[in-house]
């Protein structure tokens, strides 16, 4: 997890970023994949592909919606202890690259922070710009679903 002074900026937490959060760890613990593969940026879409599409080459046997249940359930062990939902952050942080953490607090006697990524994609509707927060499974710095 990065340190605060990593960060290129911090700000109060608006409610579409806190609901985007909590969104995730709602949706990551219901059983409909389509949902949970809905809130994924396009990034860690492609990605997740392009890992399916190299494993499938050596083992014709792997199917894609079993490579995306696989990688959810190792989500869903990441962030288990939020099944409750614990506390959320009122700070939003900000990388360089544009890519969001809120935390969020499990519960317990020693509890941990949990960080949620967001990205902002940006899209055009009726000739306006629009944008919408996914979430970021992916640990930039790695390159790995591990947080």
């Amino acid at each position: 997890m990065l340190k605060n002074e990593e960060f290129a900026l911090t700000k109060e937490l608006t409610r579409e970023q806190q609901e985007a959060a909590r969104n995730f760890i709602q949706v990551l613990f219901q059983e409909d994949l389509s949902e949970f593969w809905n809130i994924l940026c396009d990034i860690d879409k492609s990605r997740i592909y392009g890992l399916y599409e190299a494993n499938h080459y050596y083992d014709s046997d792997i199917e894609l919606h079993g490579f995306v249940q696989e990688i959810r359930d190792n989500v869903r062990a990441v962030y288990a202890p939020l099944q409750g939902q614990g506390g959320i952050s009122t700070k939003v942080r900000y990388t360089s690259e544009g890519k969001m953490y809120v935390y969020i607090l499990g519960s317990g006697e020693n509890p941990k922070v949990y960080p949620v990524g967001l990205m902002p994609e940006t899209y055009i509707e009726q000739e306006r710009f629009s944008q919408r927060l996914q979430i970021s499974i992916y640990n930039d710095e790695f390159r790995n679903v591990a947080l």
